[in-house]
């Protein structure tokens, strides 16, 4: 799946010694504003908003800090 076929080249980026966090968190912002960009633009605002909730759902639940465990699929 896209998931863990991103999750592999992160973790082949960390791996190889060469890239730092903010480097490749600019990298996935930027393919994530791509992404936005292919949606017509009435529906990138909400798209953006969706995005950003849930980057920090994803963040909390991952952390613990959230009761009722992941909705991921894997």
């Amino acid at each position: 799946c896209l998931h863990c076929e991103i999750n592999q080249l992160v973790q082949e980026r960390m791996e190889s010694g060469q890239t730092d966090l903010a480097e490749l968190a600019s990298m996935m912002v930027e393919s994530l504003a791509d992404l936005v960009l292919l949606a017509p633009v009435s529906e990138q605002p909400k798209l953006m908003a969706y995005a950003l909730s849930e980057l920090g759902h994803a963040v909390l639940d991952k952390s613990g800090a959230v009761e009722g465990g992941s909705t991921a699929t894997h």
